[in-house]
């Protein structure tokens, strides 16, 4: 029972890093721009979605399925890490603002 609680406590105690990140089509250089609180969590998922084909967003799946999984790349933009002070919404917001920042650097025609 203790070592449940230190798992747990452990848990709440890590360090988010999160980031703004693109899913991009190499073929047509289209690209989707998300944001997200544990970029580790993002690229597992990826990488599923890459091997067993399935899709990882719903605006990607026609070109999903016309080019094959393996024409996407996914690229980190830029990490951020939670500060201990910070709460969960928070760190959302800066996520957001970090997002809005990347998104003017790219060009806005070729997103999905």
């Amino acid at each position: 029972m203790n070592r449940r609680k230190e798992i747990n406590d452990e848990y709440k105690a890590r360090k988010l890093c999160g980031g703004v990140y693109t899913i991009t089509n190499t073929v047509n250089e289209k690209y989707l721009l998300g944001y997200t609180v544990n970029l580790k969590s993002i690229q597992n998922r990826f990488q599923f979605a890459i091997t067993t084909g399935s899709t990882i967003h719903h605006k990607l799946q026609k070109d999903w399925e016309e080019f094959g999984a393996q024409v996407f790349t996914l690229e980190v933009l830029e990490e951020l890490e939670q500060k201990p002070d910070q709460s969960q919404a928070e760190f959302m917001e800066d996520l957001k603002t970090l997002e809005q920042l990347c998104r003017s650097n790219l060009d806005e025609s070729k997103q999905y």
